[in-house]
């Protein structure tokens, strides 16, 4: 294995797929690419109390199957490269931070009825609904298992950000369902739990098992969080644009009153000037957390490039 490998060369090897084109392309350390080749392989892997091939665990490993970003497994390991070092703790809990991502997917689509993520049908789509459900939870239980040996703090922190998920879905929910119309304030506090809790939680859980103090990994957490409310804004953006970002449904949001930073600014300031302010944001939350990484101790270039692929392209 070549001493660095670019996020594109991964996403070009199918590590990561269903991303449109990025600006920048960041060169991933030997120990960091190979540890996300360790966490795709152990999560084409998975198993369930030896339950193989059964229509439940063949449901569970569907949209694994389809391979996603890996977003929040990639931060837990530069959360650990930052810190003390990569180690077989770092690879537990990158795979733990991804299967209850995969599992909050699932419910998320099955709530929102959606019909396509990452370029195919969603679980509740092709399984059903009951099945979808319980493929949800089999994750979850999946992830406590996974993430058993990865240390008190590191377990309450993910506990925590799936407690936030969960909460940031039921507000999503509640708007889709009431027709409510949504502030900026309002939008960015529903995506700080929905989105930014698990992405932040990804930062920190990589620096805590890689033994950096507490501070340190609080400032991962807020380096991540502003990531992630970076991440939702962009793809909101690229949502109303029609572009997908995920291989899912696409250009439905406002369409169905979900919660979308262009339909919340387009409230008070019409859909042009809006998607400009969404650009601003966006980069705003970029900048937020570069300036985080700027205060953490040593050479950090590699989590402010890696902020940078959050950033909407200037050429949409």
């Amino acid at each position: 294995m070549s001493a660095h490998r670019s996020y594109n060369e991964l996403t070009s090897e199918g590590v990561w797929s269903g991303f449109p084109p990025l600006r920048l392309s960041v060169t991933l350390p030997s120990e960091v690419a190979a540890g996300l080749d360790v966490v795709s392989e152990r999560l084409s892997k998975l198993d369930f109390n030896g339950f193989f091939a059964t229509k439940l665990s063949n449901s569970a490993l569907h949209l694994i199957r389809a391979k996603g970003k890996l977003l929040r497994p990639a931060l837990v390991l530069l959360g650990s490269h930052s810190t003390g070092g990569i180690n077989e703790l770092s690879v537990q809990a990158a795979t733990a931070v991804e299967v209850i991502h995969t599992a909050s997917l699932i419910h998320d689509d099955l709530i929102d009825r959606d019909a396509e993520r990452r370029g195919v049908l969603t679980v509740h789509t092709v399984f059903g609904d009951q099945t979808a459900l319980l493929a949800g939870d089999l994750l979850i239980s999946k992830a406590i298992e996974l993430s058993a040996g990865c240390g008190e703090e590191a377990i309450k922190e993910l506990a925590k950000a799936a407690m936030e998920m969960a909460e940031g879905e039921s507000r999503d929910y509640e708007v889709q369902e009431t027709g409510a119309r949504v502030t900026v304030d309002e939008y960015l506090e529903i995506v700080s739990l929905k989105t930014a809790s698990l992405i932040g939680a990804s930062a920190a859980i990589g620096g805590i098992v890689a033994g950096s103090g507490r501070e340190m990994a609080s400032q991962l957490k807020e380096y991540g969080r502003n990531l992630g409310i970076a991440f939702q804004i962009r793809d909101d953006y690229l949502n109303v644009l029609g572009v997908s970002a995920d291989g899912k449904t696409t250009g439905n949001d406002l369409r169905n009153n979900r919660p979308n930073i262009v339909g919340a600014l387009a409230n008070e300031f019409g859909r042009e000037r809006a998607l400009i302010l969404t650009k601003e944001m966006n980069q705003g939350y970029v900048t937020r957390a570069k300036k985080v990484v700027d205060q953490l101790p040593g050479s950090n270039s590699l989590l402010l490039g890696y902020a940078e692929l959050m950033r909407i392209d200037e050429s949409n």
